[in-house]
């Protein structure tokens, strides 16, 4: 059986990994955004692909860190909260963890960021499909155009 040192350092090591693929996923993002309007449909797919396997990466990471930090918190009768594991843990332990959490912190506060950018450039990509559907919708019914003449 591990230590909850052992396992505090590898709870550490997860949420570094967690703040690693957010910061993968903020960049996907980006490449995202600048195939929409390229054309490359094809890389688009393969990307949006790429997307969903990071997240899935990423919700089997966080999988591991609600794991880790419910044994650690068995061991040491403390909450499964960072804060709370890193004040019933050593002093080394207890850095590693106040680390990892604030560099989670940070890649979630970028990954929300791009998520912002993204969404308000599909709904102005929305919007301005809309309106062009509309105006072609009245040039094709409102002209005194007429095939019979």
């Amino acid at each position: 059986m591990k230590s909850s040192e052992n396992l505090a350092l590898e709870l550490a090591s997860v949420i570094e990994e967690m703040a690693s693929r957010l910061e993968g996923i903020a960049g996907l993002l980006k490449k995202e955004r600048r195939l929409i309007g390229g054309g490359d449909y094809l890389a688009l797919q393969n990307a949006i692909k790429e997307l969903e396997r990071s997240a899935s990466d990423f919700l089997s990471l966080e999988g591991n860190r609600d794991r880790l930090a419910r044994e650690i918190s068995a061991l040491l009768h403390c909450e499964p909260k960072i804060s709370a594991l890193a004040s019933c843990t050593d002093e080394a332990e207890a850095a590693a963890l106040l680390e990892a959490a604030k560099k989670l912190q940070s890649s979630m506060a970028v990954l929300k960021s791009e998520l912002d950018i993204t969404s308000r450039l599909l709904d102005e990509s929305k919007r301005y499909g809309e309106m062009i559907l509309s105006q072609l919708s009245s040039l094709a019914g409102g002209g005194t155009f007429s095939i019979q003449g």
